[in-house]
């Protein structure tokens, strides 16, 4: 079962880079898309002006506290689709300063570790289209990530996922999805967004036009 499951992940990931696009069509397009946007991000405490972490961590706006890259380019998202939002806490929360959070991440890599969800996601049955955003976290997804894939079944949603990074772009994630959510609809022709550009004022356009290219029936 465990070879029939990998082998199904390994042949979608596979249609899809063919395709570009996602690998199954709607069943209706007639339906009214439900758009959920879920997002993991970890501001860092900056300063004024400074370069955010390897996280892609904050992005610094006017009059409002300091905005995790993932998390602002979730807000552009919403913007588009006037989707739901949903932010993804840990039951035990992440440190703030930059090396220290650099040694939780490594150390949760290192043991493969599950941290746990704050709060339970929304019911997906809700949900036709799900876009779920991350940072890259030392060359793949936060292992939080891999537990909000691992605890839900994604089957039959169109999965669009969205990164921040510090020069991995996507890195291995599509296909660790895809893995795990073999029965998901996953678009490939995900975004990524580099931590120094993504303050930057062509982002909104930026994102725009991709959510028009992934999500035309909105």
């Amino acid at each position: 079962m465990r070879i029939r499951k990998v082998f199904s992940g390994f042949l979608a990931m596979i249609v899809m880079g063919f395709l570009g696009q996602p690998a199954f069509a709607a069943e209706d397009s007639s339906t009214p898309s439900r758009t959920l946007i879920i997002y993991f991000s970890q501001p860092e405490e900056m300063k004024p002006d400074a370069v955010d972490g390897f996280s892609g961590a904050s992005v610094l706006q006017k009059n409002t506290p300091e905005t995790g890259s993932t998390q602002f380019v979730a807000q552009l998202i919403q913007k588009q689709t006037d989707g739901d939002l949903f932010r993804i806490e840990t039951a035990t929360p992440y440190p703030r300063q930059h090396d220290a959070l650099l040694r939780v991440a490594e150390k949760e890599q290192q043991t493969s570790a599950r941290p746990s969800l704050k709060t339970p996601l929304p019911d997906l049955s809700d949900y036709d289209t799900i876009y779920v955003g991350y940072p890259i976290w030392w060359y793949t997804m936060p292992m939080v990530i891999y537990s909000l894939f691992e605890q839900n079944d994604f089957a039959g949603k169109t999965v669009i996922p969205f990164t921040t990074h510090g020069g991995s772009r996507l890195a291995d994630s599509l296909r660790q999805i895809a893995r795990i959510q073999p029965q998901a609809r996953l678009v490939t022709r995900a975004l990524s967004v580099s931590r120094n550009d993504v303050s930057g004022p062509d982002i909104p356009a930026q994102v725009e036009q991709w959510v028009k290219q992934v999500q035309p029936q909105r």
